[in-house]
């Protein structure tokens, strides 16, 4: 998504709009910053496989969540040509098989024990 709103064709009406790709830390950085404020701490990082149904069905994933700042920002015929942009992508990225398609959910899970 990222790449699509940088590219030359949307640039202009999406900078800005979407979060850049160090939104989230690794989990390294996560236990230095829990560990430097006195915590122990464990953290780990899951990447959930889930399985979706349906035509374009990271498409509709997204339209949920990571979408949002785009649908806003632009009028319904940018979006609209954006969107049908997009969901070529996605197809291309995440390709549908007989049994659905997969799509990978990364999480960085932490816990932070208290020391005393």
């Amino acid at each position: 998504m990222r790449e699509l709103a940088a590219s030359a064709e949307w640039a202009d009406k999406l900078d800005g709009v979407l979060r850049h790709s160090d939104a989230v830390d690794e989990p390294e950085d996560y236990l230095g910053l829990l560990i430097e404020a006195g915590f122990e701490a464990d953290v780990w990082e899951t990447s959930y496989q889930q399985m979706l149904h349906g035509e374009d069905p990271v498409l509709e994933w997204v339209r949920g969540t990571a979408l949002r700042p785009v649908i806003d920002a632009l009028d319904a015929a940018d979006f609209a040509r954006f969107e049908t942009e997009y969901a070529a992508l996605l197809r291309e990225a995440y390709p549908q098989h007989s049994w659905g398609t997969v799509f990978p959910f990364r999480r960085i899970f932490m816990v932070g024990r208290k020391q005393g």
